[in-house]
């Protein structure tokens, strides 16, 4: 099995909470290599990564993102660091004799072994995903039609040869030259725009997101106004019991590594924590933006019908118009 990772150095604490997970649920995998994407890890968390590995009898290689930076320069960064990008990148960063691979952002945690899905039929397709719940207007902002599959880019499992073989790498350069780096959404509408026709959809258990558990199906709807989405069923039965746990951002609740911060799962997260090298690590201040405060605190003192009528009006309709093309 071979699982990707993309982090900076001040991710490195949280995606090694995540690689722990991943280890601790998967000891009978026979063969498991982690990829860790690589901009700029200090030596030290480096060395706390390698005795995780070691403790588990895994390997961890580290792929430096430093010869594509040149390629990603002209991309506007709306969210997160570069490295984040360089998922997109995977042929010119990983050894091309890989068969398959698991993209796992750094905010999750796996609960359940992976084997038989990572082994699953690709059906023709090149990644395999889980939907996002996003409005049609968030489809058509990209140039998609607004019943476009669309998936959150959190989890992909990818056929490697298959994306080598259809040069999704190139596909993606060119999409970022034609947006002149100002693609909306980032490095998920990127991947969105490159492979449409291309995904798989599976199960939300295996990319269950902090908007799923936060919120029971009718608000869901209510603040997001997806033009499809999984089902209320399978969307319960996400939740339930998850394979992997994604720690979104969202405006009413933090995020495990946070102070004061509670929700789904987030207990289990800082058990993983506790039995990695970073269990000393001390919690950290949340810096919330604008949209983030002013959410919280309509959630928080207007009805869900009124609070939720209002933010999934800015999330659907307002966001996608300031996501600058």
């Amino acid at each position: 099995m071979n699982v990707v990772y993309a982090s900076d150095d001040n991710f490195a604490e949280i995606m090694g909470v995540s690689i722990c997970s991943l280890f601790e649920n998967n000891k009978d995998v026979a063969e498991l290599t982690v990829y860790v994407l690589d901009d700029n890890i200090s030596e030290k968390n480096k060395c706390k990564l390698d005795d995780l590995a070691k403790t588990y009898g895994r390997k961890i290689q580290y792929r430096s993102i430093e010869n594509i930076k040149s390629k990603l320069a002209t991309l506007c960064q709306q969210r997160g660091s570069l490295c984040t990008f360089s998922r997109l990148m995977l042929s010119q960063l990983l050894p091309l004799n890989i068969d398959r691979i698991l993209y796992l952002d750094c905010d999750t945690i796996v609960r359940k072994n992976l084997l038989d899905f990572y082994n699953q039929n690709f059906d023709g397709k090149i990644v395999c995903g889980v939907l996002d719940c996003i409005s049609k207007q968030h489809r058509t902002r990209i140039d998609l039609d607004e019943k476009a599959i669309y998936i959150n880019a959190g989890m992909m499992l990818i056929d490697f040869q298959a994306w080598q073989k259809k040069s999704i790498d190139q596909k993606i350069e060119e999409i970022i030259n034609k947006y002149s780096g100002h693609v909306p959404y980032a490095d998920q509408g990127i991947a969105n725009i490159s492979l449409q026709g291309e995904i798989k959809l599976v199960h939300p258990r295996y990319n269950c997101m902090s908007i799923f558990t936060a919120f029971p199906f009718d608000h869901l709807l209510k603040y997001r106004k997806p033009s499809f989405c999984d089902s209320r069923a399978d969307i319960d039965e996400a939740k339930k019991d998850p394979a992997i746990v994604h720690f979104v951002t969202l405006f009413c609740i933090s995020r495990p590594w946070f102070k004061n911060s509670s929700g789904r799962f987030f207990d289990e997260w800082k058990q993983y924590k506790q039995h990695s090298p970073w269990k000393y690590a001390p919690e950290r201040e949340q810096k919330k933006h604008t949209f983030q405060h002013i959410g919280a605190y309509l959630y928080r003192i207007a009805p869900p019908n009124i609070s939720l009528a209002i933010l999934g009006f800015l999330h659907s309709r307002v966001k996608p118009r300031l996501m600058g093309k």
